[in-house]
């Protein structure tokens, strides 16, 4: 599946990281975040099968800054 907009994109996200609290990244903040920064981030998430504690921690650092 191909997410079409920021907000599947970040659905997707919040799923594969398996993070305890999904609520902290919530996709409805991502509605007018750069599209090209979500899909990088989006593209790099659904490369890999799995992630380390600090990886993880890293991508939701960096969905944080793009947060608009």
């Amino acid at each position: 599946m191909t997410a079409n907009n920021n907000e599947e994109m970040i659905e997707e996200i919040r799923q594969r990281l398996n993070l305890v609290n999904q609520s902290l990244i919530n996709p409805e903040k991502y509605k007018s975040a750069d599209e090209q920064e979500v899909r990088e981030i989006y593209e790099y998430v659904t490369s890999k099968a799995s992630f380390t504690p600090s990886e993880a921690s890293a991508i939701a650092d960096a969905l944080g800054q793009i947060r608009k």
